[in-house]
């Protein structure tokens, strides 16, 4: 057998992307954490994301377009440029806000949920500034969660395996904080999942991101609710849930409950059938040939008698030209049914 094996992406690189880019994550988080501390308090946390947000996109932005020459820079980052954006923002923003009221039911049906509302200036101005932070931090999350660091990987490794890899990290970090105990490992494990798959089967970060952004503005600011995981937020409309923590969340807020896991496999349940159409155009691969090609040498003897032939005379044909069969005679046209 002769051939060459089919070029494949080398692994050592794809390694070594993938280690750039998360060193470039650490790097990104810390620099915008220093540059937000001479910052006044209400300007702070949005400053710091805004940071974050554009260190992350301009970094991922420059090692795809320097190392990696198949694929579009902005790609790279999810930014992915084809019809029907809206849309599949949209359908994630419309998924978020389900998560969100089914957050808040338990509460709002048990007669737990005491919304205040306060239409100040002072309340109105956090309410903006809480939106853009929250929206600033879903970006961090997205560039993080579906960024190029999750496109090297599943290069690398494959979809399976780079989901694990996300979900073992995202619970290590969970470990250290807020909700590093029981049901919260399982919530932060769930929520990475949600935003991975929603990256997953649409290969872009719209879906996720709109998931995000409804999520959580819709949780904190439309409902007033608390959150272990994202920035502390002010608005219009302040909550207290009381009644029996698994079920409300009690001060630390819905998602810290025992009924948000089970929101959550829902969550995931209904975003594997929204995004069908999307998976089947845009994460379809045509099945590739992986084998090499192979050549086999005729035998001696095939070889000794095709020479032998060649050199043989010519066969000379003996008889003249067989005649010519006689022109078909012209027959008239044959006249159509009219079309009715």
């Amino acid at each position: 057998m002769n051939g060459t094996p089919p070029t494949r992406p080398r692994t050592n690189r794809v390694a070594s992307l993938f280690l750039l880019s998360a060193a470039w994550i650490v790097l990104s988080l810390a620099v915008a954490g220093e540059v937000t501390k001479p910052v006044p308090v209400l300007w702070e946390a949005i400053v710091r994301e805004i940071v974050a947000a554009a260190l992350l996109a301009g970094g991922f932005y420059a090692i795809a377009r320097a190392y990696i020459a198949d694929l579009r820079p902005l790609s790279s980052i999810g930014f992915v440029r084809r019809p029907g954006i809206a849309a599949e923002f949209g359908r994630g923003a419309a998924l978020g806000w389900a998560i969100a009221i089914a957050l808040v039911l338990p509460a709002m049906l048990t007669g737990n949920l005491d919304l205040t509302f306060s239409f100040t200036s002072v309340a109105i101005t956090h309410f903006f500034v809480s939106a853009v932070v929250l929206t600033a931090f879903a970006l961090v999350v997205q560039l993080v969660l579906a960024g190029l660091p999750l496109r090297l990987l599943v290069r690398a490794t494959g979809p399976a395996w780079a989901t694990a890899a996300v979900i073992f990290v995202v619970t290590c970090l969970a470990i250290s904080g807020q909700g590093g105990q029981g049901r919260g490992l399982i919530f932060m494990a769930l929520s990475a999942s949600l935003f991975v798959a929603g990256y997953l089967r649409t290969r872009a970060i719209w879906l996720p991101l709109g998931l995000q952004i409804g999520w959580t503005l819709g949780l904190q600011l439309l409902f007033g609710a608390n959150s272990p995981y994202t920035p502390v937020t002010y608005g219009i409309v302040q909550s207290d849930a009381g009644g029996p923590a698994w079920l409300t969340g009690g001060p630390f807020g819905p998602e810290a409950s025992a009924f948000a896991v089970l929101v959550l496999i829902a969550a995931l349940v209904a975003l594997f059938r929204i995004t069908r159409d999307y998976a089947w155009h845009y994460t379809w691969q045509p099945i590739e040939g992986a084998g090499a090609p192979v050549v086999i040498a005729p035998p001696e003897e095939h070889i000794r008698e095709e020479k032998k032939h060649a050199a043989a005379a010519p066969l000379v044909q003996i008889g003249g030209i067989a005649p010519a069969s006689p022109a078909a005679p012209d027959l008239p046209a044959t006249p159509r049914d009219p079309i009715l």
